[in-house]
Order: structure tokens, then C-alpha cells, then sequence
């Protein structure tokens, strides 16, 4: 047996072995190592001013405080609002709700019996178990989330400080040319960037949209916004989470107007138009304006492929599906430029 087959057998090997060992944590450290690459043009203007532990440090210390500071409005803000529940007004608010509908569905006798017999069910007893179970399932994910947020956090740290190693290495061992590996680590870093900024920018603006509206109904604006921002990038859900319990906390205390203004306006100026129409516009103002960037990956591309990851992968989907979407075009632009074209220039000879 040649030595180069025995030693491709005995990578394989170890490389299977390097998976199954750590497999529970495969997702965590491709987050952290995509997280590192939007994110190191931040830690390279740091190291202008600190030594690189320090600005390490600091980077890490920003992302913690983007997961800490929420989670503690989650819990204050969720445990007030459960300890403000009167079950006997919710139950009559239930019952209200319940002969609303009837008798409005009355004149609709197609859909009237299949909502009336799910109507049925539905009771401040029901709602209380079903608040229940979701509670217990939010604890649980809740614990998942933050301790692979610990830990994503630890390896950050970890790539931050060996960064510019790590890249001069894996551009090195490489069976590109130089220049073809470095197209493909800028083209995705340039996507990372542009949707880790896309995303920041349209939480800050849900958020504010959500929190400058809420504040006039007597509610905490400046908290609600940020559970609001937050939870938009919640897959599926999004920011229905806060909206629809306030709206059902507006109509227990007898505000139906409000109720049906928080839901249209949540529903049709957030929902639709920020999410929806000034997304993709942000997408494209950020990568011609603010970055300049020559990427040549289309930016409703770019959108999609966030809705996709998001509906693939949960949460973290909102940069692993922009990144195995840029990651496969750069290859394909590779395949193009390189190997096609040097076909052609070989059969013209």
C-alpha cells in the first residue's frame, strides 16, 4: 500500500472519530466560528487600541450582554404579567369572547359548527394548562439556550484570540491557490456581515416601532420594545409572542379598540412593512453603501436564504443559511472561473 493511501485512510478514520466525539457541539462551534468572521473587522479595529486578550475580551463581553440583559426582562417582564392574572375575570373574559364570535359567526353558517365545537374546549382551565406545558417548554429551552450560549460564548473567545492564526492556517492547508481560498473566506465573511447587520438594525427598529406605540397605551414602552425586537427573530413566531398576549391583556381589562389597533398595527406596519418591505431594502442599502462590497450574490438571494435558515435551522438559522448559501455560489463563481475557463484555454490549444 502507497503511503498516501494508508495516510488518507488513517485521516478518515480520525476524522469520523473527531465528529462522533464531538458531535453535541458541532453546532455550537459553527456558530461561534461564523459568528467570529462577521464579527472580527469589530475585534480588528480593537486591536488598534487593545492588546488582543483585551479585545477579545471585549467582544465577548458585547454578545453577552445582547443574551443577558434580554433574558432578564423575559423573566421580570413574564412573572409580573403571571402573577397580574385574575383567573375569574379572565374566565369571563373567555366566556365574553366566546359568544362574540358565535354570534357573530351566525351569519356564516359554513364555518359556525366547526368553530362553535372548538370554541367548547376552550377555557380559562384549558388556557391555564396549555400556559402550563408552554411554560415548563420555555424553561426547558431556556436552559438549552443558555448554556450553549456559555459555551458559544467560551469558543468565541477561543477564535477571536487565535483568529488571524486560525485563517492563515486554513487558507495554507487548503488545496486551493491562494487567491481562490481567500475569494471564497471573503465572500462569505461579506454575507456574515451583511446579515448580522441587516438583523441588528431591523430588531432595533421593530423594537422601537413596537415599544413607541405601546407606550401610549400605558404599558413599558423602553421594555416591551426590546422583548418585542428580540422576539422577531424568534423562527415562525416572531414578535406575535408579545403582541398577541398584550392584546388579549387589553381585551381582559375591556379595551377592545386598543386590542384591535395593537393587532393591525403589529400585524400590518411591523409585520409587513419593516420585516417584509424594508428588510430587503436595508439588505441592499448595507452591501452597496455601508460596506461597498462587490459580492455579486443577489440580495432578495440573501433575504430568502435568511427564511430559509431560519425555518431550517431555529434561531442560529438567520446566519447558517445566508452562509451555506453564499459558501456554495462562491464555489459555483470557483468552478466557473477557474476550472471551466481552463478547460477552454486547453481544448483552444
Amino acid at each position: 500500500m502507497k503511503a498516501q493511501y494508508f495516510f488518507w485512510i488513517l485521516f478518515l478514520i480520525g476524522f469520523y472519530w473527531m465528529l462522533y466525539l464531538y458531535q453535541d457541539f458541532l453546532m455550537d462551534a459553527l456558530i461561534a466560528g461564523l459568528l467570529c468572521v462577521g464579527l472580527f473587522q469589530v475585534k480588528v479595529f480593537l486591536n488598534k487600541r487593545f492588546s488582543n486578550v483585551i479585545s477579545s475580551f471585549l467582544c465577548v463581553l458585547v454578545l453577552a450582554s445582547v443574551v443577558i440583559v434580554p433574558l432578564y426582562f423575559i423573566v421580570y417582564k413574564g412573572s409580573n404579567v403571571i402573577f397580574e392574572i385574575n383567573f375569574e375575570k379572565l374566565s369571563a373574559l373567555i366566556k365574553w369572547l366566546k359568544g362574540t364570535i358565535t354570534e357573530n359567526l351566525s351569519h356564516f353558517p359554513a364555518i359556525h359548527d366547526g368553530v362553535s365545537k372548538f370554541l367548547e374546549n376552550f377555557s380559562a382551565a384549558s388556557i391555564t394548562g396549555y400556559l402550563l406545558k408552554v411554560s415548563s417548554y420555555i424553561g426547558k429551552y431556556s436552559l438549552k439556550l443558555v448554556t450553549d450560549a456559555l459555551f458559544i460564548l467560551g469558543l468565541l473567545f477561543f477564535f477571536f484570540y487565535y483568529g488571524e492564526k486560525f485563517y492563515r492556517y486554513f487558507l495554507g492547508v487548503l488545496p486551493l491557490e491562494m487567491n481562490q481560498s481567500k475569494k471564497i473566506f471573503e465572500e462569505v465573511a461579506g454575507i456574515l456581515r451583511i446579515v448580522l447587520l441587516t438583523s441588528l438594525i431591523t430588531v432595533i427598529l421593530e423594537g422601537v416601532a413596537f415599544g413607541a406605540m405601546i407606550v401610549w397605551f400605558g404599558h413599558d414602552g423602553w421594555s416591551l420594545g426590546i422583548l418585542y425586537g428580540l422576539a422577531s427573530l424568534v423562527p415562525a413566531v416572531g414578535g406575535a409572542l408579545i403582541w398577541i398576549p398584550i392584546a388579549i391583556y387589553e381585551l381582559y381589562h375591556g379595551h377592545v379598540n386598543e386590542a384591535i389597533f395593537i393587532v393591525l398595527y403589529s400585524i400590518l406596519l411591523i409585520g409587513v412593512l419593516i420585516d417584509s418591505v424594508i428588510k430587503p431594502i436595508l439588505i441592499v442599502f448595507i452591501k452597496k453603501r455601508i460596506f461597498k462590497t462587490t459580492l455579486k450574490i443577489n440580495e432578495i438571494l440573501i433575504f430568502f436564504s435568511m427564511i430559509a435558515g431560519i425555518s431550517q435551522f431555529g434561531f442560529w438559522g438567520i446566519i447558517v443559511g445566508p452562509t451555506i448559501t453564499a459558501f456554495f455560489i462562491a464555489l459555483l463563481r470557483l468552478y466557473e472561473n477557474y476550472f471551466i475557463q481552463k478547460e477552454q484555454k486547453t481544448c483552444e490549444c
